[in-house]
């Protein structure tokens, strides 16, 4: 995984930043945008990027006032590929019902800049599987609209290495 700063986010990030599997996703969505309005989930087709479909992701955002989080994320669709390497299935859960998980705060934090930025967010992250493994992984975060300005949807991806990590590095 290479072109991201390990363990950190780029907003609108240059193609040539992402990993191979997701430089198509980044282009797709671009593709739906217009020069005024964000695209809506309407706008999106999963079919149109069928190669894609197992290591993607459509996350709900809810808009919270007061607490510490302007922002609560439900799982309405995670790709097969992203349900193996987890080890179980979010679909349907809260973000915050996996909170006690050593990466929950690295997708908070990439799921609410994307929010409230409403600009693509892409980050190398780590995390461990249900097995204990270390994997390196790059995650894009898109924000969808259905009003075309306020972000109530994220389009996600990630793109896992080929192996886990031997250096016994903590998954985040």
């Amino acid at each position: 995984m290479t072109g991201l700063p390990t363990d950190g986010q780029v907003i609108d990030p240059e193609p040539m930043l992402l990993a191979p599997a997701l430089q198509p996703l980044l282009a797709y969505w671009k593709s739906r945008c217009d020069a005024e309005r964000l695209p809506a989930r309407a706008d999106i087709d999963p079919l149109d990027i069928p190669r894609l479909l197992p290591f993607l992701y459509l996350v709900d955002v809810e808009h919270q006032t007061g607490g510490t989080m302007p922002y609560r994320f439900r799982y309405r669709l995670v790709g097969t590929g992203i349900v193996e390497r987890n080890g179980g299935d979010p679909t349907g859960h809260y973000l915050d019902d996996f909170e006690n998980r050593p990466f929950h705060e690295t997708i908070v934090a990439d799921y609410a800049r994307c929010a409230a930025e409403r600009r693509p967010v892409a980050a190398s992250r780590r995390f461990m599987d249900s097995s204990g493994r270390h994997w390196p992984y790059q995650r894009l975060v898109l924000p969808l609209s259905e009003n075309g300005l306020d972000v109530n949807m994220l389009l996600g991806g990630n793109a896992f290495a080929d192996k886990p990590e031997t250096n016994g590095r903590l998954g985040r």
